[in-house]
């Protein structure tokens, strides 16, 4: 059985899709920093604030969409059949006695 807050995260893809791109929006432009040559950090460097803050509003929006796209939720088969278990009628014990039908009545004589 699944916890509460699982269920409640796989009812809201947005929100687990936004937490995913925000960590991707951090790791991306911070490995970026660390592993890139110098001549390559010289020229972001030189293509200004405004570019650069348009490229992180950019991969957010990028990598948000993607993992919407990927944290989609497939209904199973087992799933259907448990939700048409609640569409069942439910067995009503005490309308057969109280309808006369003596069979019923002496079947369930051992349930009092």
């Amino acid at each position: 059985m699944k916890p509460r807050w699982l269920v409640a995260v796989e009812k809201k893809p947005w929100a687990l899709a936004v937490v995913a791109s925000l960590g991707t929006t951090l790791l991306v432009p911070s490995a970026f920093a660390l592993l890139a040559p110098p001549d390559l950090l010289d020229a972001a460097v030189g293509a200004g604030d405004r570019r650069l803050s348009l490229a992180l509003v950019g991969l957010f929006a990028m990598s948000a969409s993607t993992f919407r796209i990927a944290f989609r939720r497939r209904r199973s088969p087992e799933e259907d059949v448990d939700t048409d278990l609640g569409r069942t009628l439910p067995i009503d014990a005490a309308g057969a006695a109280a309808r006369g039908d003596a069979g019923a009545q002496g079947r369930r004589s051992h349930l009092r």
